[in-house]
């Protein structure tokens, strides 16, 4: 199921949305690269999350945040991320539902990040999209397992297990985007994937 065999065109036309927002991650990166790369000032004037300047009346920052990176190996996890784990979702929730997941658990998890900011730090990143798609992936196991095959659950459970163990060891993670866009994802789920959705034929993984 998490296994990419579609060619590009194929791909786009299956997953127009998450072609559409790893494909705006990616202009911001080349972008990026351009200004002359990572550095702070470049990440807070393509939209990364600070709470002072939202403090001050920037509050498109509480979405923006999610489609900048700190770093190319930031950018390149989270698509990565994003690929493997928003097709299968996208392909069960339809395109439209797919579109108000992935936009409510940027917003929501751009509050939480603001009602519970650290100082002078900066956010970004698709993290907390990656970490709602997980959620979403956590409530389907724990109460739908009839949806996923058992190394399908496996892998989801292997896959949370390691991020969440990574956010608590790596200084540079935003330990609260992370289980903000879990908890979103996994409280979302029953209002959002019908009973009766099913996601294609599983591959063991």
């Amino acid at each position: 199921m998490f296994l990419v065999t579609e060619d590009f065109k194929t791909f786009i036309r299956k997953y127009p949305i998450t072609t559409i927002m790893v494909g705006l991650c990616t202009i911001l990166a080349i972008i990026t690269t351009f200004l002359g790369g990572y550095t702070i000032e470049n990440i807070i004037n393509l939209g990364g999350y600070e709470h002072e300047l939202v403090k001050q009346g920037e509050i498109w920052r509480l979405f923006t945040y999610a489609f900048m990176h700190g770093s190319y190996a930031h950018f390149f996890m989270n698509m990565t991320f994003m690929i493997i784990l928003g097709r299968p979702l996208e392909r069960a929730l339809g395109s439209v539902k797919f579109l108000l997941f992935y936009l409510l658990s940027v917003i929501l998890t751009g509050l939480i990040i603001n009602f519970n900011y650290s100082p002078n730090t900066v956010e970004t990143g698709a993290s907390g999209v990656g970490y709602a798609f997980l959620g979403m992936y956590l409530f389907i196991t724990v109460f739908r397992k009839n949806m996923l095959f058992s190394d399908d659950r496996k892998f989801v459970i292997t896959f949370l297990g390691i991020g969440l163990l990574t956010s608590l060891i790596i200084p540079s993670t935003s330990l609260t985007g992370h289980l903000a866009g879990m908890m979103i994802g996994f409280f979302i789920t029953p209002l959002l994937l019908k009973k009766s959705a099913r996601f294609q034929n599983s591959v063991n993984v």
